[in-house]
């Protein structure tokens, strides 16, 4: 009787309808993703000094949130709730840990202990959050994805300088304790609003997600656009301040490293203002042909950084740069759930992305020390956005419908 009442609950709950999830809660964890991608750098000078470590053992942190957060994207299963509240949940505790290791003076080890499971709660929150955006606007995917990406942009634009008042007026310790606080009031809005009923105009099975099974060759096409993107857009961030540092004063009254600040800082802004501004376009252009057009922009903007020489040009390259490859992942991301990718799926081609974001700036840093210039290593990224602009035109494999998808969702929704 016991295991007949047990199949009776599980079949309960595979039929009952997925809870709606709030837009507030939506948007905030998606700032506190952000915010959780980007913190190490900001702060990283003083963990360092807190665990009496060089440059070389600096690096350990960055490998440990980054190891942390793909294993968090690959385990995002089809219970996008679970998964929201077990990212929010390892996010404060990785924070809380960060913040007794500096108060207890831990070893380096310790401190990689601590990133591996806030790097898995980011990764697992961000995974689920798309996931669970696409499937509260499903008709307008496109538009809803652009959005709740921007508040993750957001999050990580504004990290930086939140993070640099903070640290003159606080210690970091109480920094960390303080967003292990954000993570513990996003985790407990996620158990509130995953309790509310759903409404019948927007009743979603829980298992909607992660039982599809596509061919092989689909989700590598997938990968290789996110694997591709997340390094492009990582090399080019990563490097323009140097990149202004060094060629930005030639021609112009700012100094180079005047010019790479405000580079960066344009082409980050341009990032999310574009995402603000892609819900706005859907309705006229449909997505494959805003894709289509905003890499070739993308193509060309870099080109033009990779020959500019004043201030002011780089900003204002950097700037429409930025604008470019706003559409790219939230467009990208939308055509992977209409060819059906499971969440465990979609969560693996989002930890891809990071694997590009580790190894191309690698490969372009690498170019300019052989080459002795960072205008020729630009061509690494260069390269990416041309391979990203021939897989635009390209028909995925059999078992997908993302051309016909993205053809059609900007008018008649997914």
């Amino acid at each position: 009787m016991l295991r007949q009442w047990r199949k009776q609950t599980k079949a309960a709950g595979a039929a009952r309808p997925a809870a709606q999830p709030h837009v507030a809660l939506l948007h905030g964890a998606m700032l506190l993703s952000g915010f959780g991608t980007v913190f190490l750098g900001p702060v990283l000078p003083v963990l360092a000094a807190g665990a009496h470590t060089n440059d070389s053992g600096s690096g350990l942190f960055f490998t440990a949130q980054f190891i942390g957060s793909f294993l968090g994207g690959v385990t995002t299963s089809a219970h996008l709730w679970r998964s929201l509240l077990r990212g929010c949940a390892a996010a404060a505790v990785g924070f809380l840990l960060l913040a007794l290791c500096i108060g207890h003076q831990a070893a380096l080890p310790w401190y990689a202990v601590a990133l591996l499971p806030l790097g898995f709660g980011v990764g697992q929150a961000l995974t689920s959050v798309n996931l669970l955006t696409a499937r509260r606007f499903r008709k307008q995917q496109g538009a809803a994805l652009s959005l709740v990406n921007f508040s993750w942009s957001l999050g990580a634009v504004l990290t930086p300088s939140v993070l640099g008042y903070l640290l003159k007026h606080s210690a970091l310790q109480h920094i960390l304790l303080g967003a292990c606080g954000l993570f513990c009031a996003a985790l407990v809005g996620t158990a509130w609003n995953s309790r509310q009923p759903a409404q019948q105009d927007s009743i979603v099975p829980a298992t909607d997600h992660g039982s599809n099974r596509l061919p092989l060759a689909t989700f590598l096409f997938f990968a290789s656009l996110l694997f591709t993107y997340g390094g492009v857009e990582t090399s080019l961030g990563g490097w323009t301040a140097t990149f202004g540092q060094r060629y930005g004063s030639s021609g112009s009254s700012m100094t180079g490293s005047t010019a790479g600040a405000f580079s960066t800082t344009a082409l980050w802004l341009g990032l999310t203002i574009g995402r603000a501004l892609v819900p706005a376009l859907l309705p006229r252009i449909r997505e494959r042909t805003l894709l289509q057009t905003a890499v070739v922009a993308a193509t060309l903007a870099a080109l033009a950084l990779s020959r500019s020489s004043g201030g002011f040009e780089m900003v204002l390259t950097c700037a429409l740069l930025g604008l470019a490859l706003a559409p790219w992942f939230p467009l990208v991301l939308t055509g992977m759930i209409a060819a059906g990718l499971s969440a465990r799926q979609v969560g693996t081609v989002i930890a891809v992305s990071g694997i590009g974001a580790a190894i191309l700036p690698l490969l372009e840093g690498s170019l300019s020390r052989s080459t002795g210039s960072l205008r020729l290593a630009l061509s690494v990224p260069i390269t990416g956005l041309f391979w990203l602009l021939l897989s635009s035109f390209k028909r995925v494999p059999p078992g997908s419908q993302w051309a016909t998808t993205l053809s059609d969702a900007g008018s008649k929704g997914v």
